[in-house]
Parts: structure tokens; sequence; C-alpha cells
């Protein structure tokens, strides 16, 4: 801002992706196609909604994530926290080695284990900066995973500020590569 306000753009409102909108749940939609998010243009709230669906869904099993940064007041981590009490099996790799937050993530770390959630710290001289969740759902007779990719952080915050993206999938060769990090990771 050089001091002129009619020099300063207005924000602009963050869109909706809108092959959410054709489907009844976010699981409908990233089954039937991957859908890519490009933020601060897109809304973080489908992921934000996703998880929350997860977090009461009868038919999702377990929930694997891992956290960097999150915001102050995280939905992410509520949502965690309400799938555990829900009786879902949801597994948390905390990084500690997150500069700047790591005294935060220490106190996500407490309150998660606190709810029941398994919470796993990074290994020393292991750095995950990766952004992934992996949900297992119970869909008929077998397991369909659903994954998430994303360069940027679970900060439903920063989401408004940073170029990032988001990939969401159904696809069982990019979700079994998200399990096996996973399971790597808790071995």
């Amino acid at each position: 801002n050089v001091g002129k306000a009619n020099l300063v753009n207005k924000p602009l409102p963050r869109l909706r992706h809108i092959w959410f909108d054709k489907f009844r749940n976010g699981f409908d939609a990233i089954r039937e196609r991957d859908v890519l998010l490009y933020y601060p243009y897109h809304t973080f709230e489908h992921v934000l909604e996703l998880l929350r669906q997860a977090s009461f869904d009868p038919s999702v099993l377990a929930i694997k994530i891992n956290i960097y940064h999150v915001a102050k007041d995280s939905r992410i981590i509520d949502s965690i926290i309400h799938a555990a009490h829900n009786g879902k099996k949801v597994t948390v790799v905390v990084e500690l080695q997150a500069r700047f937050d790591e005294e935060a993530n220490i106190h996500w770390a407490k309150r998660l284990t606190e709810a029941g959630v398994h919470v796993i710290f990074s290994a020393p001289g292991l750095k995950i900066h990766a952004k992934l969740f992996l949900i297992s759902r119970m869909e008929g007779e077998e397991i369909v995973r659903y994954a998430h990719i994303g360069t940027g952080n679970f900060n439903e915050k920063t989401a408004r500020l940073y170029t990032d993206y988001s990939l969401l999938t159904a696809g069982a060769r990019i979700t079994n590569e998200v399990r096996r990090v996973f399971n790597f990771i808790e071995s």
C-alpha cells in the first residue's frame, strides 16, 4: 500500500470448486474423480468439510494425518478429536521440528493424546514436511481410501494468504502410496 486507497484492490472472494456442489458429500465427489484445489483462490472449506464429514460418518474406519503448522483455533484438530470420540482409529504424525511452531505442536500433541488420538512424533533427523491425510472408509464390502496430498499446511488461516495446492483423490494407485508413507512413519 502506497497510501492511496484507490490503488488497493478489494479482496477476492474464495471460490467453491463446482465439482463439490454436484454431490451429496465430499466422498462421493472425490470417488467420482480427483479434485485439485488452488489456494488462495479456492476455499479451504472443502478440506475442512471432508474431515468434518469423516469425523462423524459411521462408514469411516480410520484417519491418518500429519500436522506441521495448524491454525491457533484449528478446525482440523477439532475434527480429528471428534473422530476419535466417535470411535474412529485416528493417527496423527506431529512434526516437532516445525520452525516457530515447536511449542504449539507439543500443545496439540498433548491435547490429541488426551482425546485418545494415537500421536506419533517425527523421528530424530527426519523432518516430515508433507501435507497428507488418508481416510479409510468401508463402502459395501471393500475399504475405499481417500487421500489429500498438498503443498500447504493444514491451516485454514494461511490458506487465505499463500499459494498452495491440494489434491484430493480416491485413486488406488495414489492412496496406496500415501498409505505406504504412513506405514513407514509408523514402523
